[in-house]
């Protein structure tokens, strides 16, 4: 009977509410199967200091020593105007988490084709929202993305050892120099003790800068962590 009724009341709101795909416009969902696949998920491997095309995604010799993160790893460029873009921008501000399957299926995609990606680590990690912006928003993308990321490598999720504890400003406003500022010590980690000694894969949904996920791994780095990774959904 729930299923009837939960069937009942998606029927109602596909009627008033009709979903459009994000890459063609035509009705029905919000990634048609041939928009789907025209999504590469070959992957971005880039160094997380200079971003030139790295193997891997490791830091390139040039920046050895300037990255806190070892390697960064994204699924697609993020083009605004693009489906990849469409397809964060709904979640991330139209709020609109019925598009999360959609988002599940492209990082389930992604890890069938990099199987052994993340293989050697321990935990995951997402970036926190300061706690006044998840009131507002009434969630954190990064977490979902870990969860996603931990169905599909078996590996641990910790929520809530890293925090934000400056609400600072939002990083899509800002300069690439105040990117760079915006956030220092922005972040403090919860129980260290989780995390001495662990190999951890950061996340977050886009990598711009990487001036956010790098002051993160500074300070899961500088409370024990042994290395820190960082994935995400695209690279801007």
């Amino acid at each position: 009977m729930e299923g009837v009724i939960d069937t009942f009341f998606k029927t109602v709101k596909d009627y008033i509410f009709p979903v459009f795909c994000l890459g063609c416009k035509r009705e029905g969902e919000w990634v048609c199967e041939k928009c789907f696949g025209s999504i590469d998920f070959s992957g971005q491997f880039f160094c997380p200091v200079c971003h030139q095309e790295e193997k891997e995604g490791m830091v390139c010799t040039k920046c050895v020593g300037r990255s806190f993160i070892s390697k960064h790893v994204a699924i697609a460029k993020y083009q605004e105007n693009e489906l990849i873009g469409h397809i964060i921008h709904t979640l991330k501000y139209q709020y609109a988490e019925d598009i999360l399957p959609m988002w599940k299926k492209i990082i389930e995609t992604f890890f069938d084709q990099h199987k052994h990606l993340f293989s050697d680590f321990d935990l995951i990690v997402p970036v926190p929202l300061h706690k006044k912006r998840w009131a507002k928003r009434g969630f954190n993308q990064a977490e979902f993305i870990a969860n996603f990321v931990g169905e599909n490598t078996g590996l641990k999720v910790l929520s809530y050892v890293l925090i934000r504890r400056v609400n600072t400003s939002h990083q899509a406003k800002l300069s690439r120099e105040e990117r760079l500022t915006n956030l220092v010590s922005a972040f403090f980690i919860k129980d260290p003790a989780n995390i001495i000694g662990k190999k951890i894969v950061l996340v977050d949904d886009v990598f711009t800068t990487g001036s956010t996920i790098q002051e993160c791994a500074k300070s899961l780095m500088e409370n024990g962590a042994s290395e820190v990774v960082g994935f995400s959904i695209a690279r801007g």
